[in-house]
């Protein structure tokens, strides 16, 4: 660790005892609705079939992999076709891009990699040792989390709300943690209405960095309560703690949906969740432990898998399972695009499945991530026309007319 490191990690971990977190402006009165709710209405229902599409965390890997994903997606035209996006930490900032295309000069089309593999933790180390933030940091109530929401807002979101996503996009919901009960805290119009709060007006860039604001490194954000004798107060931090895939929210959805009318008959044409997967392999170095924290994700992984019909022998290995839901004869078919799923022997898998979690990468990192995402996409359509898994849509969008557009 050279000196300017040692000197930002002890910003990072040491400023955060200074001032207390700034609370995050809510409004108190709760406005219009935005494409940030968990329902499933008429609108996702309007083609007959349901697709979720769920980001994993892992910093910068997650950034590159999920958008170079989204960009594969989108090559098959099975993006267009996403009803709901779920991220988490990393993943966050390619689903929150994409769900706000088209807002100032946010744009899918164009340079959409290049600015998901952007140096966000240069920026961050500059402006953490900028004597303007020093002292803002010591005569203010400003914390880090300021800091690195204004960085978001430079490189990609440009001081968007919620009220800024683009309507023609899927629905947005991203995952954090509520650090004061350890439950998942999905950002939507729900969440926020038991604060008797607004979503619309809240910043976009607040709510990708309180997805991935890891605990003990970065300030939570606090949300007030309008009524904190009726709804206590959130305080919220990286959502990779409660689930690090972001596949419970949609599995989560799917389930008070059929509750009301069977997935079958609200969905004919099929139901389908693809998990984007980007956790790197887990082992012990040189004998040592393994942390708390990497113990915990390994084994939310293994439940979740589970939970969507993956064997835990078969994890790393097998791309498709079908799950019901709420126990019923409602049935999805499930996607799993895992880097993990590159063999340790191929050089490919061997270097993707080691980049270290931070939020800046190497341009050679950058380029594996995007040539593993679409290996990966490859095999997954090579097998669901092979076996005919999966519902009709996806074989569809591997026909030759569809992937060479």
């Amino acid at each position: 660790m050279n000196a300017s490191s040692a000197i930002v990690t002890f910003l990072l971990l040491g400023l955060a005892g200074c001032v207390s977190a700034t609370p995050s402006p809510l409004a108190t009165v709760v406005s219009s609705p935005t494409r940030a709710n968990q329902t499933l209405d008429q609108e996702a229902q309007r083609d007959g079939r349901f697709i979720g599409l769920a980001i994993s965390g892992g910093g910068s890997r997650a950034a590159v992999f999920g958008g170079a994903m989204l960009r594969e997606l989108h090559r098959l035209g099975l993006l267009q076709q996403v009803d709901v996006l779920s991220a988490v930490s990393g993943g966050a900032l390619p689903a929150a891009y994409y769900a706000l295309d088209g807002y100032g000069s946010v744009d899918f089309e164009n340079g959409f990699l290049e600015r998901m593999g952007h140096d966000f933790q240069s920026d961050m180390r500059g402006r953490f040792l900028s004597p303007g933030t020093l002292l803002t940091y010591w005569f203010t109530d400003a914390t880090k989390s300021d800091a690195v929401v204004q960085v978001l807002d430079e490189q990609l979101f440009h001081s968007a709300t919620y009220a800024d996503l683009n309507p023609s996009r899927p629905k947005l919901l991203l995952n954090a943690t509520n650090a004061l009960t350890g439950d998942p805290f999905v950002i939507s119009d729900e969440s926020f209405a038991t604060l008797s709060s607004s979503l619309s007006s809240f910043s976009v860039s607040r709510a990708v960095y309180m997805s991935a604001a890891y605990p003990g490194v970065f300030d939570p954000v606090t949300l007030p309560s309008s009524e904190p004798a009726l709804h206590p107060a959130v305080l919220a931090y990286d959502g990779g703690p409660a689930d690090n895939l972001g596949i419970k929210t949609l599995v989560n959805l799917l389930g008070k949906a059929d509750q009301r009318a069977a997935l079958a008959t609200r969905f004919p044409k099929g139901c389908l969740i693809i998990a984007v997967d980007a956790t790197p392999r887990i082992t012990s170095v040189n004998n040592q432990p393994l942390s708390a924290s990497t113990v915990l994700l390994k084994s939310h992984r293994r439940e979740v898998l589970e939970r969507v019909g993956i064997a835990q022998d078969q994890q790393d290995r097998a791309m498709f399972s079908t799950f019901t839901v709420n126990g019923s004869q409602s049935v999805c078919t499930f996607w799993h695009l895992a880097l993990r799923q590159l063999p340790d022997d191929d050089p490919l898998g061997a270097r993707v499945t080691r980049i270290k979690t931070s939020f800046g990468l190497e341009s050679t990192d950058q380029d594996a991530l995007i040539s593993a995402a679409r290996q990966l996409i490859e095999q997954g359509i090579k097998i669901s026309g092979e076996t005919e898994i999966g519902p009709a849509f996806l074989r569809e969008a591997g026909s030759p007319a569809t992937t060479s557009r």
